[in-house]
Parts: structure tokens; sequence; C-alpha cells
């Protein structure tokens, strides 16, 4: 039997790997990101031909957090008219990153304005870039929106005729 280095949680073998050249490598599944581990959480021991050695504590460590690695915006251009509003929707990958946070911004607040939501509002006639970037890696994604002025209803058209009674009166 070739040397085995075994970690155990309480009682149980979590995970185990052969010595290779003196070294053993193991995994073990299920830890959470960015999160510190007491002494003791875990212990390991050798096993070989001749028996497993007495478990000793694994020291105090804290798992790496999971990096941003990109973020996407669920549209790439948006249309819409002065004093609609909008909303951006951001995905930051992967999705068991650490630190999801992101903020907006807009590259002319006089065409249209957004808040941390990805609500954007349209103030005035023109092209803007929406950005949102990551806190963690500061990555970045791009909508391009533009804001159309409202056009105005055209009054309806009313003819009336002298002497006529309210019955005669039509719309075109």
């Amino acid at each position: 039997m070739a040397d085995t280095l075994n970690v155990y949680q309480g009682e149980s073998i979590i995970s185990s790997a052969e010595y290779v050249d003196g070294i053993a490598t193991v995994s073990i599944d299920g830890l959470e990101a960015d999160t510190d581990y007491a002494a003791g959480t875990y212990q390991v021991s050798r096993q070989n031909d001749n028996g497993e050695s007495s478990k000793v504590d694994v020291p105090a460590f804290k798992t790496k957090p999971i990096a941003v690695t990109g973020v996407t915006l669920d549209k790439t251009s948006l249309t819409i008219d002065v004093g609609n509003t909008a909303t951006l929707v951001a995905t930051v990958a992967p999705s068991t990153a650490t630190d999801k946070s992101i903020s907006y911004v807009s590259s002319n607040e006089a065409v249209a304005t957004v808040d941390n939501e990805g609500l954007v509002t349209a103030i005035g006639a023109g092209t803007t870039d929406i950005t949102v970037t990551t806190t963690d890696g500061d990555k970045t994604a791009v909508a391009t929106v533009t804001v159309s002025e409202v056009a105005p209803e055209e009054p309806a058209n009313l003819n009336v005729t002298p002497n006529e009674t309210d019955a005669d009166v039509s719309a075109q």
C-alpha cells in the first residue's frame, strides 16, 4: 500500500490522496469562499502498510474569495422617450463570485440618468452610454441609450356648419 494522506472532519474521512515524491495534494469540497476556518476544524493522518498515524489538527486557514471574471447587461442598446424609464439588468460572472456589487454611470446625464438599480430615466433628446462596473476587478459593460423627444399629439379637427345642432358636429 502506498502512503496516503487522509483528511478528516470529525470521525469521517472527507478526502484522501496518495503521496507522490513525498507530496500529497488533497481538495476539500463544500468549503465557503472567503471564509475563516478554525484550527482543528479538519484533521489529517498518514496511512501506509504499517497502519495509520494519529490525527493532527490542520492549522487555521482562510479560503480565497471567488473573483469576478466579467459583467454583462441584458441590453446593449435601448431607445426611450423623454420622461420615460427603462431598466438595465447586469449579470456578474461567475454567479458564485464573492463580491457581486456593481455601480452604474451615465456618460451624459443631460440625456439620461441611471440609479444604483439600473433604472434609466430619459431626460433630454440625444445619446448616452450607461456603463456598469464591478467593484471586484473593475469589469465593465456598456449599453447605448438613445432618448427621443415625444411628438406632441395633434388635436382632432372639428367641422362645424353654422345653424347645426350638436348632433351634426363631426370630428375628422
